[in-house]
């Protein structure tokens, strides 16, 4: 194989690669907010219309949670998009013995925007993990079709 055809066999991956990673269509972005600072996310699954958390052929797209550092007592702001405040969604706080059960959740939201004050006691054993779950159509009782995470990391 000359130089040439190398170059052009490399360059022909390249655009192909681009290609394939270009043509997904984006998730709806997640921010949590505090202190002026942002932290936005990708979910790490999402169901776009037709599929169903269900059938398990969702996307999913396993990153690590986006960190936001947060001074202890300061409010922390949420806000989805209106795909998301739409379909109704919840934020939770994670038991760290990954028992469902000892998740702290809030109710239902449906607007684009939700505002809590983290207690001091929270983040006793460091970090405090925040996901943000999109429901299936409002229902608090089904699988969620959309999931964010955070991790607030005290300063």
């Amino acid at each position: 194989m000359t130089a040439r055809s190398r170059l052009v066999a490399g360059a022909s991956a390249a655009v192909a690669l681009v290609g394939l990673t270009g043509c997904q269509k984006p998730t709806p972005i997640v921010s949590v907010v505090s202190g002026g600072d942002t932290a936005h996310s990708d979910a790490t699954i999402y169901c776009f219309d037709g599929q169903s958390a269900q059938q398990q052929n969702c996307r999913t797209d396993v990153h690590p949670p986006t960190q936001l550092k947060v001074k202890v007592g300061q409010q922390v702001g949420i806000d989805v998009s209106k795909k998301v405040a739409d379909a109704g969604w919840v934020v939770v706080l994670p038991g760290s013995d990954q028992d469902p059960g000892n998740d702290q959740a809030s109710g239902k939201q449906d607007s684009h925007y939700f505002a809590f004050t983290p207690e001091p006691s929270m983040f006793q054993n460091g970090p405090l993990r925040l996901e943000v779950r999109m429901l299936d159509k409002g229902r608090t009782d089904a699988p969620t079709v959309g999931n964010w995470q955070f991790v607030l990391v005290p300063s």
